[in-house]
């Protein structure tokens, strides 16, 4: 499947374009100086050229801060799984009309080659440049006291370091033509949008990891003797505990009262014999010695075919918690039931586990399709004031809904909500629903 996706960010594309520019302009200034032509007159070269190289240097500064704050200096983490393929496919295979070995998506948009090139360029070539090159200017000014031996050699450095430059951007030029279409890359890096192949499965397990991440519930691991092995940061907000020491290493039973511990004790050992428990309502002691209510999941930790744990997520009923992170294998075995929609309310994922709580046999019977099917008529108003919320902005963190079923029996969940930004703008809404029709009323 192929699909118009927004891979590359405004500040992204502005740094790219800015420093072709730059590296264009610095070699026509450059080899100018060095007599392989006339264009400018060479003190107007030299000036240029050295101004052109401060505004390099600024926007390469401007560009690390960038990678770093937004994490996309992982893009250039080498590999080598895939290197062979994609040299072959360069080589031979693209002559050919062979598949080309790996795929673009948001989260890898360079293949094995090209994150190798691109960090050879990051931390070896540009950095040469930069280097030799203030050297050089800074010998060439009359107040520099800058006393460098064989100048000559940092010269000829600073050329060869230009001639892989110039013929990086030769390579990077043809192989822009070598897509979809000869100038769909080249019309990405003006737009920011790309028609990439996509990877269904892949995909729908990305955009749940990215889900269960924005959504709000506590992760918690417990050893086969209930002592308390792993929170994580949204299980320690709701029960009021600063303190991460504090919690582990207790026994689970300091986070319930006396009449809740004996029913707690209870579901742990039932998975601890392998039973799945998808969500019971309990009510929690919080380590201020208040309470509040949450739904809880509880799931057998495997190791080497033995049960070792219990893990799982609680989910909060109070809407007022903020949003904070869990785990997502925990929420995969859950039972959590995922779904996507655009900003017209038509669905556009679905995971297997909301198939089965609204009784479809397969994605396709319901993708395409607009919210408004999967509630009974007297819930249809109420999801839609949900989903217009969150369009505004605002994340969802414990409704109670009512769903209406393939073969139209009803049944009841829990749900989060949480915005799809694309840029700045939200696109639409994404969440997790977690089936509670056998609890008890809360």
């Amino acid at each position: 499947m192929k699909r118009s996706t927004y891979i590359y960010r405004s500040f992204e594309r502005f740094w790219h374009w800015s420093q072709a520019l730059l590296i264009f302009f610095l070699a026509l200034t450059g080899f100018e100086m060095h007599g392989s032509f006339t264009l400018f007159g060479f003190e107007n070269t030299v000036r240029w050229h050295n101004t052109a190289a401060w505004a390099f240097l600024v926007l390469i500064i401007f560009a690390i801060f960038w990678h770093f704050v937004t994490g996309e200096w992982k893009q250039y983490i080498p590999t080598t799984k895939f290197i062979k393929a994609q040299v072959e496919y360069y080589l031979t295979g693209i002559f050919r009309g062979a598949p080309h070995p790996t795929h673009k998506t948001v989260y890898n948009k360079f293949n094995p080659l090209q994150r190798l090139i691109y960090l050879g360029l990051k931390l070896l070539v540009i950095p040469i440049q930069v280097v030799t090159g203030f050297i050089y200017m800074a010998y060439i000014y009359p107040n520099a006291n800058l006393h460098v031996q064989g100048l000559t050699n940092i010269a000829v450095i600073h050329t060869l370091g230009a001639f892989l430059l110039i013929a990086f951007v030769v390579a990077h030029v043809y192989l822009t033509t070598t897509g979809e279409k000869p100038l769909s890359a080249i019309k990405a890096m003006i737009t920011g949008w790309e028609v990439i192949k996509v990877d269904e499965k892949e995909e729908r397990v990305k955009n749940l990891h990215k889900a269960v991440d924005e959504s709000v519930a506590g992760y918690y691991r417990l050893d086969k003797n209930g002592i308390i092995v792993d929170v994580n940061e949204a299980w320690l907000k709701m029960y009021k505990c600063t303190d991460r020491s504090k919690i582990i290493g207790q026994h689970f039973s300091v986070t319930r009262d006396t009449g809740e511990l004996q029913k707690l004790t209870k579901q742990i050992n039932d998975v601890l014999n392998g039973k799945i428990i998808p969500g019971v309502s309990v009510r929690r002691k919080c380590m201020d010695d208040s309470h509040g209510n949450h739904i809880l999941s509880a799931n057998p930790v495997y190791e080497n075919e033995q049960i070792i744990g219990v893990e799982g997520f609680i989910l909060n009923v109070d809407p007022k918690e903020d949003a904070g992170e869990y785990m997502y294998n925990a929420v995969k075995n859950s039972g959590a039931g995922y779904y996507r929609l655009n900003e017209n309310g038509i669905i556009e994922n679905v995971n297997t586990a909301w198939l089965q709580m609204y009784k479809y046999e397969a994605p396709d019977e319901i993708m395409g399709r607009h919210f408004s099917v999967t509630r009974p008529s007297s819930e249809v108003e109420k999801l839609e004031t949900t989903f217009a919320r969150v369009m505004n902005g605002e994340i969802i963190s414990g409704n109670i809904a009512t769903r209406r079923c393939k073969d139209g029996t009803t049944a009841q969940h829990i749900l989060s909500a949480n915005p799809i930004f694309v840029r700045d703008r939200i696109v639409g809404m994404e969440g997790f629903i977690l089936d509670i029709s056998n609890l008890e009323t809360l």
